[in-house]
């Protein structure tokens, strides 16, 4: 990969890096902000509750996808970027075009989920 090209992945990632840091922190800022209220009833509690674990795992796939694009510039420092984890194969640029982030190439992501299922 020439300097050109890993130079703009750099500058996508660091894009998604910082727009997933300022979801989480207003994420984080409107758990705090909305205090547990009185329930009228049993369904409005159930709905409150279902919200509140909607919002727990929208922030946890959030810290995921911080951590692999962390890792993908630590990457880029080490010169493994684009490097599936794998079968230790170059990643398309196609594919890295896309999600800039991953970490592995279609065909061993494809036998990664055929296998978890």
């Amino acid at each position: 990969m020439n300097e050109t090209t890993l130079a703009s992945f750099r500058a996508k990632l660091e894009e998604i890096r910082s727009a997933l840091v300022g979801d989480v922190k207003n994420n984080i800022k409107s758990k705090a902000d909305k205090p547990n209220e009185q329930v009228a009833d049993l369904a409005d509690d159930a709905a409150q509750s279902y919200d509140r674990q909607l919002m727990m795992e929208i922030g946890e796939q959030e810290w995921k996808k911080l951590r692999l694009v962390e890792e993908a510039l630590g990457k880029m420092s080490q010169g493994q970027y684009g490097i599936c984890t794998e079968c230790e194969e170059p990643i398309p640029e196609a594919r890295l075009t896309v999600i800039p982030f991953t970490e592995h190439c279609v065909d061993c992501l494809e036998t990664i989920e055929k296998n978890s299922s």
